[in-house]
Parts: C-alpha cells; sequence; structure tokens
C-alpha cells in the first residue's frame, strides 16, 4: 500500500510541476514551479528503485536522505507562505516566514546535518530503515520532519476555515484537502516519535498527506481556470 502511495504521490507532483511550466516561461509564481519540483525530487528519492542508484552515485553512505531532507524544507519554505497568503492569513505567513519560522528552518536544517554526521551511515538504506537503532538516526528522523510539522501546523486553521466558508464549492473541498494533507503531516510528526515510527502508519501518513495537499492546490488551478480571469 506504501509503495502505491509512493508512486501515486510522485505522479501527482510530477504532474503539478508540469502544469507550472507555462507560468515558469512567463515569470509568474517562480517559486511554486520549484516548490513542486523539489518534493517531486523528494517522493522520488523516497522510493528504494530510485533511491538506491542515486545514493551509490553520491557515495553510498546515505547522503542522498540528506538531499530529500533539505531539499523538503526548501519546498516547504517556497510553498507554506503562499498558501497563507493565499488565504489571507497574515499571522500564519509572519510565522512561516518571520524570525521563528527561519529560527525553526536553520535549527532543523543544522540539526540535519549534524545528526547526519554522527551517524554511522554506512550502505544505502533508503528511509534510513536499516539504522533504525541509532539514537541520532532517530533524532535525524524526528527533525527531518519538524520544519514540515511546524509550517504544516500554521495553516491547519486558515485552510480549515475556508473549507468550512462560503466559498464556492470547488474552492472549498481544494482547502479541506489540503487542511487534511497538513493535519496527517503533523500527525506524522507525533507517530515518528512513537513506536508506530516502524509501521506501515508512516507511509501512508506521509504519502497521502502529500497527495491531497497536492490535489488541493491542483483543484485551486482548476477553480482559477474555471473563473472569468484565466492564465
Amino acid at each position: 500500500m506504501t509503495a502505491v502511495l509512493q508512486w501515486a504521490a510522485l505522479v501527482m507532483c510530477l504532474g503539478c510541476t508540469l502544469w507550472r511550466l507555462p507560468a515558469l516561461f512567463r515569470g509568474r509564481n517562480r517559486g511554486v514551479f520549484w516548490a513542486f519540483f523539489l518534493i517531486s525530487m523528494c517522493v522520488a528519492l523516497s522510493i528504494p528503485a530510485i533511491y538506491l542508484p542515486v545514493d551509490v552515485l553520491l557515495g553510498g553512505v546515505n547522503f542522498a536522505n540528506v538531499v530529500l531532507r533539505l531539499g523538503l524544507f526548501t519546498a516547504v519554505f517556497l510553498l507554506a507562505a503562499k498558501i497563507a497568503a493565499a488565504y489571507n492569513a497574515p499571522k500564519a505567513r509572519a510565522f512561516i516566514r518571520g524570525p521563528l519560522g527561519l529560527a525553526v528552518l536553520i535549527a532543523c536544517s543544522a540539526g540535519i546535518l549534524i545528526t547526519y554526521l554522527l551517524s554511522d551511515l554506512s550502505g544505502s538504506s533508503p528511509g534510513l530503515a536499516g539504522f533504525g537503532d541509532q539514537p541520532s538516526v532517530i533524532a535525524y528522523t524526528v527533525i527531518g520532519r519538524l520544519y514540515a510539522g511546524f509550517a504544516a501546523a500554521c495553516l491547519i486553521a486558515p485552510t480549515g476555515q475556508a473549507a468550512f466558508s462560503r466559498l464556492p464549492a470547488l474552492d472549498r473541498a481544494a482547502a479541506l484537502s489540503m487542511c487534511l494533507g497538513f493535519a496527517g503531516i503533523c500527525l506524522a510528526l507525533v507517530a515518528q516519535a512513537t513506536p508506530w515510527r516502524l509501521s506501515s502508519i508512516m507511509g501512508l501518513l506521509s504519502f497521502g498527506s502529500i497527495l491531497f495537499v497536492a490535489t488541493g492546490l491542483a483543484l485551486v488551478w482548476v477553480s482559477y481556470l474555471r473563473g472569468p480571469q484565466k492564465q
């Protein structure tokens, strides 16, 4: 089931990346394109068939996982503030792009690099599944979800309010889909600190959340195309 969700999330994210290409060439919302590009890369690197050959090229020491984590941080930074602005949530945007959000981003990025260097990670292992008994790896995986969890927590209220507002049905469906995705990201962060971190629940939460968020953003675009002003 997790493998199906991984590939489904990859296809969805690649589709969203291609969907943003025309806007990229016109110089509009380039950050959204690069966010989807990075998310596609991260989802691809979560799939063993892609991760293993890539990591071998990088030395076989699981540096591909570091690329995945830092790429995800960058994607969240690019995308989360735009979503907050779209839902008229200045406080959420200030949390994400303000001093607190930047401090969380820098601390998590440094934490990833430090715990990676403290770990013995010889031999490629997707998701670092083969090294889960090392305290530094446990810390690494929690830190790897922390920034996304922080940004997602900031966006649950704005998208949830929009989902139950008087907006058109398609816009409410988009907001609800994103709200469910952000809630799933937060649940995955909590589950990472429990024995459930070793179960398939983590995969379902992680990739299910990506699918919900990507679907919500796609619905926003469909709603925009159906409006009076079209790109």
